[in-house]
């Protein structure tokens, strides 16, 4: 799955969410590497810490990974995510009104 995101546009918000942390950190560390205007990540703090201090050990800025997802005032369910997910996205994907 990692060698799909050297196809990927730089300029993609990208969501992974897999069966496996490693395949996870991979795709994190192939799309940082390739560019991208951001990444969510599905995981707890815990799992953030962890990619976190590896990513940064190989060189890779996190800046542009979310971890976790989602809006913890909706909840933790994946329906509860995924609609915080969408809200985001959206919120951060808009033109900002002009004044």
């Amino acid at each position: 799955m990692p060698r799909l995101a050297a196809h990927a546009p730089q300029d993609a918000h990208h969501l992974i969410f897999t069966y496996a942390h490693d395949i996870d950190l991979a795709l994190c560390a192939a799309l940082l590497k390739r560019g991208t205007a951001s990444i969510g990540l599905i995981g707890s703090a815990t799992k953030w810490a962890r990619f976190r201090k590896r990513l940064i050990a190989t060189g890779l800025d996190p800046a542009p990974v979310t971890c976790p997802i989602g809006d913890k005032a909706l909840g933790k369910s994946p329906d509860q995510i995924a609609k915080g997910v969408i809200k985001a996205l959206l919120v951060s994907t808009q033109p900002k009104a002009l004044t």
